[in-house]
């Protein structure tokens, strides 16, 4: 594989940073080796701003000292906090007696800790085996991209951070709008896809697919397992099953690799599982199912707590919609914690206690509603179907009209949502799910008004953005569901063996039953269940379609651009119809990089530059705007026969029009051409 050095960097500069962050503050548990990509993607965020505040030019090497420097930093924040240490015994939280005897009658599997990472291992390996398998051939090849909309933004946007070494939030959407002091727009994705652009032969496309490839096949499932390992414990079979489960959506991250593509949101939610982890763990074994992590206090809380900030930041500079995925979890978890305490405050007398409390938790949903408001968006998707089908395609994981529904992984959900009840510290977990169904299904179907606007605008009301959630509960219950059917099988089988010469069937019944539902959940999440999903993508990263961005046609002409034009020659596009990738395939700089409505000038240019004669107003805006080239990519657009995307009359299908004494043919590929500007000097 040509490209395998590439890759190989990609996932060192989404480990090592985080790794050498999360050692030097002093974690050392081998939990860091699955949150270090978060806390990684933290640090490549705050790298580009810091490097283009100080006029440093954004890359490998000045990323790897960005990283080096925020280490030290680190570390030395790291000796002016005393160094994490148990504050208690283990196994504290609210267990019953039932929970208590079964654990001891399995009390040889606690024995061995090294099955945890065993289990962890397996899940990631088969975890990102089928992702990685599976979004390969849904790619197709190396330089192929999702013909979809915002695919022009994000793969011009990597040309830019390369280019002009800014690698700022920010600034990035200086892009777009040039004159603008602080143009924000969350470059962490970018900036990650930049680095590996040198390796590539400076192929834009390659380095997107490859930034793909290591987050949502490699990241994802290991923030997975983290989220798993907190909130059920050290459980091989979850570990196993999370990794597995990962794997088995076609929401995630297959529904945003072809819709948009979100890529940003890919990151976000490849990084949010470790998020959601550090927000729970101070609340300990009380609210999660998780017997062996100590409650936290004192300054190790103060610790999480600072880490907890680092990843928040994680999220802010890959998109910021997924910090309001985090707070629809903080209801539930939150209240339950509050309700909880407020009830032992009153029932032991303590008023003062629980008067402190309540102005808490008045703080904390201003502080809510505050954050809530501040990310949402003005951007409207209008709703369709029925309000009552959507909860059912929520629930089922069969969003936006997907027809293939992961049946293992619905049934491993009811089973985590019964044993949630049944353990009780993880009820706020199911809450939590139902409310990202809610979420969905009032994006999908509910009935457009200020209620909906308010609840779903952080995601531009779009269903797909909020589908994308599911997998963050949806993935520990079903780890929970797996590991209590392997636990209640091998708990049966140990007490129906007692006292019997079985004793031996007792203790091989938990391998053995762990093997068996891994050896169904493998095969069952992955056969079938996403076939429909694999197929419609296919269809969206193919070179052709009635709908798409480019044409193979199409991109080899841009791959010559190089060699027609000079390097700064301005090309005219219709961005409509994926000239403004002529940047990101050819580094040529265009009219625009986005698609959009031309502005005043451009619009004279583009409605009359084939036949224009010198003092038109046409040439004026060429003359303004210093263009020396036409891009025509034909009268197929992005979105079939758009209004805004039929204004661009003189440079749509030029050898169809009756004048074209202004544009001289250069270079034609099949339907796409290259025409030079000629007739607007001055004799």
């Amino acid at each position: 594989m040509p490209y395998l050095p590439a890759f190989l960097v990609l996932l060192a500069v989404l480990w090592l940073p985080g790794l050498a962050l999360l050692w030097a503050f002093g974690e050392r548990s081998g939990r860091t080796l699955l949150a270090a990509p978060a806390f990684s993607v933290a640090v490549v965020g705050l790298s580009g701003v810091l490097l283009d505040l100080l006029g440093i030019r954004y890359g490998l090497a000045s990323q790897a000292g960005a990283a080096a420097v925020l280490a030290v930093l680190a570390w030395v924040v790291g000796r002016l906090l005393p160094g994490p240490g148990r504050t208690g015994p283990p196994g504290q939280g609210a267990r019953s007696a039932e929970d208590a005897r079964d654990d001891a009658e399995l009390e040889h599997v606690d024995r061995r800790p090294w099955l945890f990472p065993l289990g962890a291992a397996a899940g990631l390996v088969v975890g990102g085996t089928f992702l990685l398998r599976r979004m390969m051939s849904v790619i197709g090849g190396p330089e192929a991209l999702a013909q979809r909309w915002d695919n022009i933004f994000h793969l011009n946007a990597v040309r830019w951070i390369f280019e002009t070494g800014s690698g700022s939030t920010l600034t990035l959407n200086r892009m777009m709008e040039p004159d603008r002091a602080i143009a924000l727009y969350p470059a962490a994705w970018h900036q990650l896809a930049s680095l590996v652009v040198p390796l590539t032969g400076e192929n834009v496309m390659v380095a997107q697919n490859l930034t793909l490839l290591a987050v949502a096949g490699l990241v994802w499932p290991a923030s997975c397992v983290y989220l798993v390992r907190v909130l059920v414990g050290p459980s091989p079979v979850a570990a196993a099953v999370a990794g597995i489960a990962s794997a088995g959506f076609g929401l995630f991250p297959f529904g945003l690799m072809t819709f948009g593509p979100l890529f940003p949101n890919i990151l976000g939610l490849a990084v949010l599982p470790v998020a959601l982890g550090l927000m729970v763990r101070p609340f300990g074994p009380a609210l999660t199912g998780n017997p062996v992590d100590a409650p936290l206090r004192g300054m190790r809380l103060v610790r999480l707590l600072a880490c907890f900030v680092v990843a928040l930041g994680a999220l802010l500079v890959s998109q910021p919609n997924t910090v309001l995925a985090l707070l629809v979890v903080a209801v539930p978890l939150l209240v339950t914690a509050f309700a909880r305490s407020l009830r032992s405050s009153l029932s032991t007398g303590r008023r003062a206690r629980a008067g402190r409390l309540v102005a808490v938790a008045v703080g904390a949903a201003v502080l809510w509603l505050l954050l809530w408001s501040t990310l949402t968006t003005e951007f409207w998707w209008a709703p369709g179907g029925t309000f009552a089908q959507a909860l059912g395609e929520g629930l089922f994981y069969g969003t936006d009209g997907r027809v293939d529904v992961p049946w293992v992984l619905v049934v491993l959900t009811a089973t985590g949502v019964y044993a949630a009840f049944s353990r009780r510290q993880l009820r706020w977990l199911v809450l939590a799910h139902l409310l990202f169904v809610y979420l969905y299904a009032t994006a999908a179907a509910g009935e457009d008004g200020p209620w909906r606007q308010w609840l779903t605008a952080g995601w531009y009301t779009d269903s797909y953005r909020l589908a994308a959630t599911l997998p963050l509960t949806g993935v520990p219950l079903i780890a929970l569901g797996a590991a209590h059917l392997v636990r209640a099988a091998a708990v049966w089988t140990a007490r129906t063996s007692a006292g019997t010469r079985r004793q031996g069937v007792g203790a091989a019944a938990y391998p053995v039953a762990a093997v068996v539902l891994l050896a169904l959940v493998a095969p069952l999440s992955q056969v079938a269940a996403l076939t429909g999903t694999t197929s419609e993508a296919k269809g969206h990263y193919d070179w052709e379609g009635p709908d798409n961005l480019l044409s193979q046609d199409e991109y080899e002409l841009l791959q010559d651009l190089d060699e027609l034009t000079d390097a700064g020659d301005l090309i005219a596009v219709n961005p409509w119809n994926g000239g403004s990738l002529a940047y990101a395939v050819a580094d040529r700089p265009v009219t625009q990089y986005h698609i959009g409505t031309p502005g005043p000038v451009l619009e004279d240019l583009v409605a009359g530059v084939d036949d224009a004669a010198p003092g038109s107003a046409a040439c004026t805006a060429v003359a303004e705007l210093g263009v020396d080239y036409v891009l025509d990519f034909g009268s197929q657009f992005i979105i079939p026969d758009e209004k805004r995307a039929l204004g661009y009359t003189a440079l749509n299908s030029v050898d169809d029009l009756e004048d074209t004494s202004n544009l001289v043919l250069v270079e034609r590929n099949g339907e796409a051409a290259l025409y030079e500007i000629v007739g607007c000097e001055t004799p």
